[in-house]
């Protein structure tokens, strides 16, 4: 999907979980609470209280979002990270739930702060399901942030006093806003990406988040490329592996195909410039990449093509090899010798004495011949219409 989808989708799962769990736990603690009528019980209910109800909106919260993935995945890996997800967020939600009630009970701080720990765990099971330290370390900064906003809109919300539509809105509106935050900061921080140009669903999207992101038309790929344009690619096609400095290099997984980049056939690993387009079978893929300030570019000897060609000289300038001598320029032609001056043409050029050469006299036609012809005369074009 691409990565505007996936946040509505992080925040929409969120929503809708916080909602599922609240309708379970809205009345066992509104019973609950009713037992306590002494002051210790009602001091000791407003720690449980709350602890109670953030595991089970935390746990799940995490089994919601551990549902976002690609249409073409297969539910056994969905049902994996949405087990992370209850896992992580229950406890998550058990240990803020916790902390957050102390310090709202007896020490006057905001709610927003257990919310806060609940959303970090989320957020970190969530990238531990993906076997991800960058969507752990996205996860956590996201769920922090949702978690302290979407606290704070709580307590605007279900204040002391409100009613049962209240609080619904309150636990819709915590969830919404850690899901939401969570995939927004996955999509913000990203290094490196791809996006489907042709083929199977264009404009589909994928972080480029692990080590190694295997592409082919394998159903348990992260990012699938199935339909007619795949029935010629292998189900592991080619690899995408992220190096320790930060670049990204793909090579094809010896297919009898093979992998395009650029339109040219790989023949070994090539490390990836922003931009480039990868080729499988039917479906062109688009690298792109976020670069660090103050990192180099990657070389053109880095990405296995051939040098540059060396500045060539100017335009009609000749060119010999530093081994053999050019040839010596050839010698000047001797002067023509001077034309002798005609009886009909007379030479040019003043008389001694500064007098100027008279014009050759004309010589008469004798009478009764016609002068020569110089040709027929052709007449003038006629006007246009």
């Amino acid at each position: 999907m691409s990565l505007s989808r996936f946040v509505y989708y992080c925040a929409v799962l969120g929503g809708w979980s916080a909602f599922i769990a609240w309708m379970f736990l809205e009345r066992p603690i509104r019973y609950l609470g009713a037992l306590g009528d002494s002051a210790a019980a009602i001091s000791l209910w407003s720690v449980v209280a709350p602890t109670l109800t953030a595991t089970a909106v935390g746990g799940a919260i995490g089994c919601g979002f551990g549902l976002v993935g690609e249409t073409a995945e297969k539910w056994a890996r969905r049902l994996r990270q949405s087990f992370f997800g209850l896992v992580g967020g229950a406890a998550g939600g058990l240990a803020g739930g916790f902390v957050g009630a102390l310090l709202h009970t007896y020490a006057g701080l905001p709610r927003s702060f257990g919310w806060m720990i609940m959303g970090s765990a989320i957020g970190a099971a969530e990238g531990f399901s993906r076997k991800s330290f960058h969507r752990v370390r996205n996860g956590v900064i996201g769920g922090a942030l949702g978690g302290m906003i979407g606290g704070v809109l709580f307590d605007l919300i279900a204040g002391p006093g409100t009613e049962m539509a209240s609080r619904a809105c309150a636990f819709t509106t915590l969830g919404i806003a850690i899901g939401a935050l969570i995939g927004l900061t996955h999509v913000v921080l990203k290094r490196a990406w791809l996006t489907v140009l042709d083929g199977f669903r264009p404009g589909r999207q994928l972080i480029l988040d692990q080590v190694a992101t295997i592409l082919g038309r394998g159903d348990h790929l992260p990012l699938p490329l199935l339909g007619p344009s795949a029935r010629d690619i292998e189900n592991e096609h080619a690899q995408i592996i992220r190096q320790p400095g930060g670049t990204y290099v793909v090579e094809d997984r010896a297919t009898r195909i093979g992998t395009l980049l650029n339109g040219e056939r790989l023949t070994g690993p090539a490390v990836l410039r922003d931009g480039d387009l990868i080729r499988l079978g039917g479906n062109i893929l688009r690298f792109n990449q976020h670069q660090r300030s103050g990192e180099p570019a990657p070389s053109s000897a880095a990405r296995g093509s051939a040098p540059a060609p060396p500045d060539m000289p100017p335009l009609g300038a000749a060119v010999y090899p530093s081994t053999i001598t050019p040839p010596p320029p050839p010698a000047a032609a001797p002067p023509a010798p001077p034309v002798p001056p005609s009886p009909q043409r007379p030479a040019t050029g003043a008389l001694p004495g500064g007098a100027v050469a008279p014009p050759p006299p004309r010589i008469p036609h004798p009478p009764g011949r016609k002068p020569p012809s110089r040709g027929p005369r052709i007449p003038p074009p006629p006007p246009p219409p």
